[in-house]
């Protein structure tokens, strides 16, 4: 399995971060976040999940074991965290996993196994039980009608689980707005689904995350 890695220019061990992308596998704009968290003083790798088959079937196999909770891609993502803290430049006792979509699924899943000090789900269905989960920063779009109770569900439960946790909707932001759309078809038909980039909340989501990795990681 492929991946894409970006790491700070600096000597010395750096906390490490397993990315994991969205639906649409991996973009230029996925590497673009990589690389501007990279700046902020993280190794941040990126499996390419998608990099056993076409698209379209992997994402089908995918987004079932993000339903099930378990299977090849589950285990491609643990060995890709394995790989990441045997690195000389990781510090193998700070690690965090990101994830945007689908991915955030995936980075609250991997948030129950004990591998991981941090998560930081980005829009991500949330799964059935969370108890066992490490401190989170969480980000959701008020206007994500796909995930309003998913949402609605992990602010209730959270407060629950003795955890330091940020968990923020942003009232007028929709489903991705994290990242930009690689070109102007794309962007209309993302603003046709409610499902634009909102730069002021991918902002103000960034700010929350690099401080509460600062904190807690």
């Amino acid at each position: 399995m492929s991946a894409y890695l970006s790491r700070p220019a600096t000597a010395g061990r750096v906390p490490g971060l397993l990315f994991i992308y969205e639906i649409l596998g991996m973009t230029g704009e996925m590497k673009r976040l990589v690389d501007e968290l990279a700046v902020e003083g993280y190794a941040v790798l990126m499996p390419h999940l998608f990099d056993r088959g076409s698209w379209f079937s992997c994402v089908r196999k995918i987004m079932n074991e993000l339903k099930t909770g378990s299977g090849s891609g589950v285990q491609d993502l643990i060995e890709a965290r394995s790989w990441l803290v045997r690195q000389p430049f990781v510090d193998p006792e700070r690690i965090a996993v990101m994830g945007l979509c689908m991915g955030g699924g995936f980075a609250l899943l991997l948030a129950k196994t004990g591998l991981f000090r941090v998560s930081a789900p980005f829009y991500g269905p949330v799964p059935e039980k969370l108890e066992g989960i490490c401190p989170l920063v969480a980000s959701y779009g008020g206007q994500d009608r796909r995930l309003a109770k998913d949402a609605e569900r992990l602010a209730k439960e959270l407060p629950a689980l003795d955890i330091p946790y940020d968990m923020k909707v942003y009232p007028e932001a929709g489903h991705g707005f994290m990242n930009r759309r690689p070109n102007m078809l794309l962007t209309l038909l993302a603003r046709a689904g409610n499902i634009d980039y909102d730069p002021d909340a991918a902002a103000d989501a960034k700010d929350r995350l690099l401080r509460f990795l600062g904190k807690h990681l």
